[in-house]
């Protein structure tokens, strides 16, 4: 009898036509594609779950999921066999069965890494215009550099977006800062704890008018100490987010 194993898995995908992570009845979402992937392998209803539910048009290099299933071939089988029936905007980049079976890639994580990429330049690129957000006036890297350690450690990150569940707006950042990718693509990356509702898309947004000149690099603490909304920038374009790394205890993936 072939017995019912917890599988983990690293996923990469484009997010340009999902509409989000999380399954939806009538959108294509990742999630969906993943469960009528399984479905189809195994004949069978599988859920997944995952470790952040990104929104339409975010991007995912790490993103970690898990699922139960029976196989009775080798996991290099299986692995084959989902990339094989997955659409060419989603990729399994590892897969591993696991032995913990109240693992959940949510609850069981210790922090998530995101970054968020800008091409500062005159003219759009037409290979990144999914990919990353253009800006066509010069950005001030230093001050948006500056700006972005008043993020570090713990603060009430409600002026930069919403729970996705509970009342409880307060998260530990790790990591936060802008490095130059080529000589003109710029990258933010920011690692916490958790995430609020589009809180890196606010955060970079209102670094960027920071970079502009039109908010003032010593801003960030007041802005944290409003917990309202409205005192930060509107969210920045969801292309040039993507969810690149997911940390668990004791080197678990």
């Amino acid at each position: 009898m072939t017995l019912e194993h917890r599988y983990c898995a690293i996923v990469e995908y484009d997010g340009s036509l999902f509409c989000g992570f999380q399954i939806q009845s009538k959108e294509r979402t990742v999630q969906g594609e993943i469960e009528k992937c399984l479905n189809h392998i195994t004949k069978r209803s599988i859920r997944v779950s995952a470790a952040g539910r990104t929104d339409t048009g975010v991007h995912a290099t790490g993103q970690v999921i898990a699922f139960d299933l029976t196989w009775k071939h080798s996991l290099l089988d299986l692995h084959r066999a989902i990339n094989a029936n997955l659409p060419n905007d989603i990729v399994f980049n590892s897969l591993r069965q696991i032995a913990i079976p109240n693992f959940h890639p949510r609850f069981s994580a210790v922090s998530r890494s995101y970054q968020y990429h800008i091409v500062n330049q005159q003219w759009p690129s037409v290979l990144h215009r999914k990919y990353a957000y253009h800006i066509d006036k010069q950005l001030d890297i230093n001050l948006m550099q500056q700006a972005s350690q008043h993020l570090l450690g713990s603060h009430d990150f409600a002026s930069f977006g919403k729970p996705p569940q509970g009342v409880n707006t307060v998260r530990r950042v790790i990591e936060a800062g802008w490095d130059f990718q080529d000589n003109k693509e710029i990258v933010f990356t920011i690692t916490a704890n958790a995430f609020l509702y589009r809180m890196v898309r606010k955060v970079v947004a209102t670094l960027v008018q920071i970079g502009l000149g039109t908010i003032a690099c010593d801003a960030i603490p007041e802005i944290l100490e409003a917990r309202d909304l409205n005192s930060s920038a509107p969210p920045a374009p969801a292309c040039g987010l993507y969810l690149v790394k997911v940390t668990y205890p004791n080197g678990l993936l």
